[in-house]
């Protein structure tokens, strides 16, 4: 296992032989296909936040602090998932971006325990160094799953209704 101060390039290296040019934040950058926008905008020092991705398993994109704007594609793809293409441009920050990474990050604290999130020596922790790279300044939902977690779990109608298959509007 590999601590937070280590360098970790988000995804496993690609095998190929072939490259390809495509162009993040500006800069042009030349990488084996197959290689994910992640791992190809670190390899040219340009970070972009994560928590799931790792060079160590194949990327999954459940964290969701990786998006990014791909100039042609609709929505905010996760750059861990998202392969490299020839002429694609990237953008790995901007208004947009930075309102939904801190969202995500605000949802993922809100669950997060407290004492959990700064380590007590004064050291950091990747979830509390993620909240501060994506400039998340404060929590709206709480923490510690206040809002929810120790909630009691519904026996109501709407549960029924999804277990028997009917529709709210039938």
């Amino acid at each position: 296992m590999r601590s937070i101060a280590e360098s970790d390039l988000g995804t496993p290296k690609s095998p190929s032989a072939e490259t390809v040019v495509l162009t993040i934040d500006g800069v042009d950058i030349r990488v084996p296909a197959g290689t994910s926008v992640l791992r190809a905008a670190s390899e040219a020092g340009i970070t972009i936040p994560k928590l799931c991705a790792t060079e160590l398993l194949d990327a999954f994109g459940s964290c969701r602090l990786c998006l990014v704007q791909i100039e042609g594609m609709k929505g905010f793809p996760a750059s861990c998932t998202t392969p490299v293409a020839a002429g694609m441009k990237v953008t790995t920050q901007s208004d947009k971006l930075g309102q939904l990474r801190r969202g995500v990050m605000e949802l993922y604290l809100s669950d997060h325990p407290l004492a959990a999130i700064a380590k007590p020596d004064g050291g950091r922790t990747e979830i509390e160094e993620m909240a501060k790279l994506v400039g998340l300044d404060e929590v709206r939902y709480g923490f510690d799953g206040a809002n929810h977690v120790q909630a009691k779990k519904s026996n109501g109608d709407a549960n029924d209704l999804f277990r028997s298959g009917h529709s709210a509007a039938a």
